[in-house]
């Protein structure tokens, strides 16, 4: 992947980690705990180790049950610059050990568009049509936060430009996301499928951040598989 193309850089440097942590620990500022179903666990970080494991605490209660079998994602933003990394939670008394494993930084690309790779459990649902109830599954193509491209079967449903759509983005067995948006292309891809530019409008500020983690995710999942 080409720098200018990817939405987080991976960090790997021993001296920048240690800036970050020690900035982390210093501005005494929230870090949060994350599991694939987008539930969370705000936590306080007191200490950091050589190996870089996080002594953590919870300063208010969250919806997030541990398995330290799971890997969870871990958000913090150090001057307004966000971060996230892997990590298996350790219990160890009533402290909560939060190992490092992998360091992201997401960079700030909101309008850059993603490809879906073909082998991805991906789907774009859409539930009404001009505010008419109705079942469509398509596959995505690209996703951002600003819009998507979709494929559907050019006799499903009877499509115009300006449509009105609310449906679902679905990524694996992520929790869906909600989005409404409008058609603002249609053109064939073949004699039996359509290809459709849909511009997302009236997303909540939640939608857009559960579609850049969900991308995020994407993204170091495929990152991982290259470095595997």
């Amino acid at each position: 992947m080409s720098e200018e193309m990817t939405l987080f850089k991976s960090i790997h440097s021993v001296s920048e980690r240690q800036r970050l942590f020690t900035k982390l620990l210093s501005s005494q500022g929230n870090l949060y705990l994350k599991d694939k179903f987008d539930r969370s666990l705000p936590l306080k970080a007191s200490e950091v180790d050589s190996r870089f494991y996080l002594k953590c605490f919870s300063p208010s209660e969250g919806d997030l049950q541990l398995n330290e079998d799971e890997t969870y994602t871990a958000v913090f933003w150090i001057d307004q610059e966000k971060y996230m990394f892997e990590t298996r939670p350790q219990l160890r008394g009533a402290d909560l050990m939060l190992p490092v494993m992998n360091l992201f930084h997401l960079q700030k690309r909101r309008t850059f568009r993603y490809q879906v790779p073909n082998d991805f459990a991906s789907d774009f649902k859409i539930n009404h049509l001009n505010q008419k109830t109705t079942n469509v599954s398509c596959r995505m193509i690209d996703v951002s936060t600003q819009g998507c491209a979709v494929e559907v079967g050019l006799t499903t449903i009877d499509l115009k430009l300006e449509d009105i759509l609310q449906a679902e983005l679905i990524f694996g067995d992520r929790e869906p996301i909600l989005v409404q948006g409008v058609i603002k292309n249609i053109r064939k891809k073949d004699f039996q499928t359509l290809v459709l530019g849909v511009e997302f409008h009236h997303m909540a500020h939640s939608s857009e951040e559960k579609i850049m983690l969900a991308i995020s995710d994407l993204q170091r999942e495929l990152f991982n598989r290259q470095v595997a």
